[in-house]
């Protein structure tokens, strides 16, 4: 009898055809007064959409948002990344695996009504096409298209995609059927004959003339104006589909982290070295090695629900989001298709094999899925060849190991773990998070920083847990993150 194989491939072209994506339709509440949305009513399809912002890597959100997601300095490191000669990375692949990070739960979301946001087919993969490394195993396949592979070294570009299940799948996040109030600021609550009369007496609406009912339709371009509100304002809903009402901005304020993050003895920490302007105690750039580098830069893998969480007990971050995660966090496991689900949305894990050694607020990576191909190579499958038990294939192989390759080993391999940048590399970094190779020219020349040479000092700085934590924190809502975090005011920052 044939053994059944555990692995199938198809064609990536055969996999992705052109279609319109769907709508989906939701109920507002207005306020005809104010031109406000006091709150909305919708199905489970459109929360899977919102709360699939938090499965979202903050170099995706900034890609998405053309590099103008106006979270602090978020926006200048993705750029200097972008500048960046690959000479300076451990690998070629690394640089697109800094722009163009991959979400944990992509394959999930390909099931999302909307999905603009996210991967176009996050079940294509990359494969060596060299016979020789096809017919052994292990036998390495990448998500990343500049991965070169660890038996040949050339470039893996052949590309192909894993089958979609045939079991039709209904919601992603939370339970098919179920519905749901929406607060203008991003409540989610499950729907009850009280919970929409709860808002109005929040907002301390009493008359219920002065309201509207309205269906409006949320495609591809609305839920992109919905990411971007969610990260800037407290009123996503009405900005979105009132852009004329005026409402109150967010005001973001950075208080330092100064507390012990975690009191082992054992904690790694390192050396960094600043240039303060002492007139004005503001930090001009700073000295930094690998190991400071890959802090900063895995920035760009952490998943934004993985954000938030990390900062909960420190920052609140005075928009839209932060309630959007507090719902998903809140809600019941009743709301959701299962524990896991939930979790993906409150402790979402890195995509694989972007962990960062040494990081030291230690996200947990995803296991890479290993697949095996019996009694035949991959070779052998790809081209069709009948084999079984009794009969393996030509080059011998019983059973063929399908293996994640790890993009940032200069050597190739499967081993998690290793940084995006040389080790031995020194690096600028300037007060808005602008990397560049050190060099006392850029610093001295550098555009929009004033200062008197005598006022110039070095000063080094001890960087542990809580500095990396209030580095993300300041990243996030400050254009002057290193004056922030390494020669904080006396007075709370506002921005």
């Amino acid at each position: 009898m044939e053994e059944a194989r555990a692995i199938k491939m198809h064609h990536r072209r055969d996999l992705t055809s052109n279609y319109a994506m769907p709508e989906i339709s939701i109920k507002l509440v207005i306020n005809k007064e104010q031109k406000q949305v006091v709150f909305a009513e919708a199905g489970s399809d459109f929360i899977d959409v919102l709360f699939s912002f938090l499965t979202l890597p903050l170099g995706r959100i900034v890609q998405l948002l053309g590099k103008q997601s106006g979270l602090g300095s978020l926006d200048s490191l993705y750029k200097s990344v972008e500048e960046l000669d690959v000479k300076h990375l451990q690998t070629e692949a690394c640089k697109e695996m800094l722009l163009k990070p991959r979400s944990a739960a992509a394959r999930l979301c390909e099931d999302l009504k909307i999905k603009n946001i996210h991967e176009d087919n996050p079940r294509g993969f990359y494969i060596c096409k060299e016979s020789d490394c096809l017919h052994k195993s292990p036998c390495y396949y990448t998500y990343v298209t500049k991965a070169r592979c660890s038996r040949c070294g050339k470039l893996m570009d052949k590309d192909w995609s894993w089958p979609k299940g045939t079991v039709e799948k209904r919601g992603v996040f939370v339970n098919d059927g179920v519905d749901f109030i929406i607060t203008d600021d991003l409540r989610v609550m499950p729907i009850s004959l009280m919970s929409g009369f709860s808002v109005l007496e929040e907002l301390r609406i009493n008359d219920t003339g002065i309201l509207e009912e309205r269906v409006i339709n949320v495609g591809n371009e609305e839920a992109l104006n919905l990411l971007r509100r969610s990260l800037e304002s407290k009123h996503a809903l009405t900005e979105v589909f009132f852009p004329d009402a005026c409402v109150e901005p967010s005001v973001k304020c950075f208080p330092v982290i100064k507390e012990e993050i975690d009191g082992s003895k054992a904690e790694h920490k390192f050396n960094v070295k600043i240039i303060l302007n002492k007139k004005n105690n503001s930090v001009l750039s700073a000295e930094v090695g690998g190991d400071f580098l890959n802090q900063l830069l895995s920035f760009l893998a952490f998943p934004l629900g993985s954000v938030i969480g990390l900062l909960r007990d420190h920052i609140s971050l005075e928009c839209c989001i932060n309630n959007l995660y507090y719902s998903a966090k809140s809600l019941g496991l009743e709301c959701f298709k299962s524990k896991e689900c939930k979790n993906m949305l409150v402790l979402p894990q890195l995509a694989s094999h972007y962990g960062c050694k040494q990081q030291m607020l230690k996200l947990v990576e995803m296991t890479s899925t290993k697949w095996t191909c019996l009694a035949s190579c991959i070779k052998c499958y790809m081209d069709g060849w009948k084999c079984s038990s009794s009969n393996p294939c030509k080059h011998g192989l019983r059973e063929a190991e399908f293996t994640e390759q790890n993009p940032k080993l200069q050597n190739g391999g499967s081993e998690s773990g290793e940084g995006f940048v040389k080790d031995s590399k020194r690096f600028m970094v300037v007060d808005s998070l602008h990397i560049s190779p050190i060099s006392s020219i850029s610093l001295i020349t550098a555009k929009g920083i004033d200062f008197l040479i005598s006022d110039v000092v070095e000063k080094e700085i001890i960087v542990d847990k809580a500095k990396v934590l209030s580095l993300l924190g300041a990243m996030l809502i400050s254009k002057t993150v290193l004056t922030d975090v390494f020669a904080p005011k006396q007075k709370q920052r506002s921005n």
